[in-house]
């Protein structure tokens, strides 16, 4: 007979990948009582994403440990995509800084792993169950109940709610009655991961050439992933082995002598979950979608899943906010992740022509945007990749403002004291009204944010790039100044504007204030959105 062992917490996370330690980290901060559950010993040592982007860093930001991560991370790189006879046709090199980083950015997933591991030690309200295997989940009204295996004794958790971030292959997902929907590639890749590397061009190279397309990433710290297509009837083991690699290699630069960490043949999918939840089971990550590595998304993604529902999950458990937020999650998250799914599919048939006739008409259609500047920077920004906007969920109309729904940029402040901040670090983890315009500071004062409902928030007034700040000092609020005009295009479309920003940063309302209105308007219309997720 075995022994068990009984633990209760608010929310269980089963899976601590990238997205499930995120969460954890969002609700351990939250002071929420988090069991984190993980069936392997440790986190990954083996590599496997290696793009993180900017709103991903932004993430590492809100849970305390960005510059831990940016110490393991290649800052600020490009893709440059290249005909068969090696000239380059298109450069997708982003150079804005709307939220803060760099758009493109080169990481290791084990480093980064042991990084948010380590971290978890901040959090007395944490209990990490590594080595432990989910084998049964049961939902009720009030809770959800988990039996564990560790060895040979049985484990049970009760939770309030459970978050399943468990992966491709998701038990969470079976439990709730969920499906993958969405397509199989059949083109299959075999992955090589290099330790180091002597190809010294800093940016992905991209070979689009019908004889076997390419792609070679750069990493930190000297190191380099090559993924070459396979085509029909290429045997999955050959072309894993390390004599077919090499050959690969031999022909794709100057590494092919370069040790070796993993070579593996994947299929790639573009699915996502039918359902992402139950009444108190939420799926995130890959257990909810899964996506093509040709936009660099998957894990993005999975860290997007996580901020979102890892506030709300907090806000209902202390009280702050209704059930009802919950019933947003899957409505904001889906068509942006499908949205993103989408955007990979189609840079993949860009990376893989079919035929020579294929490949010129793409390469000559490059060729002749790159003569129209605004066509030519609609691709090297990285203009085409879906905006973090939310159509539908916690958020209200803004009166043709185009802010609510998005994520808000992050400027640099420029404090009374010429001392500088970001306009994250001076809203904190929770909810904060930013007022924006060259009256910001008077708004600010003016507005009573208890009266909303969500309890104490920063008041932050923000003036544009060339307005000093006001002269009279505001008491509770934050003053500064948008040093580099980030900010810019909102004070373009109104003279000064309320906003309040949400905890992942998205805006859940915003609003004009003109002569004839009072930040009393803006008041009513938050508490309006918060009564309607009371239930």
């Amino acid at each position: 007979m075995t022994a068990t062992t009984s633990h209760t917490c608010d929310i269980a996370i089963v899976g601590a990948g990238p997205t499930g330690m995120t969460i954890a980290h969002l609700l351990g901060q939250a002071g929420v009582r988090v069991i984190l559950i993980e069936r392997n010993a440790t986190t990954v040592t083996q590599p496997r994403a290696v793009s993180i982007d900017d709103e991903a860093l932004r993430t590492m930001q809100a849970i305390g440990l960005v510059d831990e991560v940016i110490a393991d991370v290649m800052l600020d790189y490009g893709s440059n995509y290249f005909t068969p006879n090696g000239v380059c046709f298109a450069k997708v090199e982003p150079t804005t800084r709307e939220y803060g980083y760099p758009r493109r950015n080169a990481f290791t997933q084990p480093k980064l792993e042991a990084t948010l591991r380590a971290g978890l030690s901040r959090y007395e309200n944490m209990v990490q169950l590594f080595e432990h295997e989910c084998e049964a989940v049961y939902e009720d009204e009030t809770g959800v109940s988990l039996t564990l295996r560790h060895e040979s004794q049985e484990v049970a958790v009760r939770a309030d709610y459970v978050v399943g971030s468990d992966g491709a292959r998701s038990h969470l997902r079976k439990v709730i009655g969920a499906n993958l929907v969405g397509s199989t590639y059949n083109q299959k890749w075999v992955i090589v991961d290099l330790a180091s590397t002597k190809e010294r061009f800093r940016q992905t190279r991209v070979m689009c050439d019908p004889a076997r397309p390419f792609i070679t990433l750069p990493g930190p710290g000297g190191i380099r992933r090559y993924e070459f297509m396979l085509f029909d009837g290429e045997d999955e083991d050959r072309a894993a082995s390390s004599e077919f690699v090499r050959e690969l290699l031999a022909k794709a630069g100057p590494d092919a002598d370069s040790p070796v960490v993993r070579r593996q043949v994947y299929t790639f999918h573009a699915r996502k979950a039918d359902r992402w939840n139950s009444k108190r089971i939420f799926l995130a990550g890959d257990a909810a979608h899964l996506s093509p590595p040709f936009a660099g998304q998957g894990m993005n993604s999975g860290l997007r899943d996580a901020h979102n529902i890892g506030w709300k999950l907090a806000a209902v458990v202390k009280g702050q906010i209704g059930r009802g937020i919950l019933d947003t999650y899957e409505t904001e998250r889906s068509p942006h992740a499908w949205a993103l799914i989408e955007l990979a599919m189609m840079m993949g048939r860009i990376m893989m022509p079919t035929s020579n006739r294929q490949a010129a008409i793409v390469q000559n259609a490059f060729r002749v945007a790159s003569l129209v500047p605004p066509v030519q920077a609609y691709f090297a920004q990285m203009k085409y990749k879906p905006k973090p906007f939310y159509h539908e969920g916690f958020l209200a109309s803004d009166g043709g403002l185009a802010l609510s729904g998005r994520m808000l940029p992050q400027p640099w402040l420029e404090l009374r004291d010429r001392s500088k901040m970001r306009l994250d670090a001076a809203a904190g983890a929770g909810f904060a009204l930013v007022a924006i315009g060259e009256d910001a500071q008077a708004l600010a004062a003016a507005t009573d944010v208890e009266a909303i409902g969500l309890g104490p928030m920063p008041r932050i007034a923000v003036t544009p790039q060339k307005i000093n700040l006001d002269q009279a000092v505001h008491e509770g609020v934050m003053e500064a100044r948008d040093v580099d005009g980030v900010l810019g295009a909102v004070t373009a479309r109104a003279k000064n504007v309320l906003v309040l920003m949400r905890p992942d940063r998205y805006v859940a309302v915003a609003m004009k204030i003109e002569k004839a209105q009072t930040p009393g308007s803006f008041v009513e219309e938050a508490k309006r959105l918060v009564g309607m997720v009371r239930s």
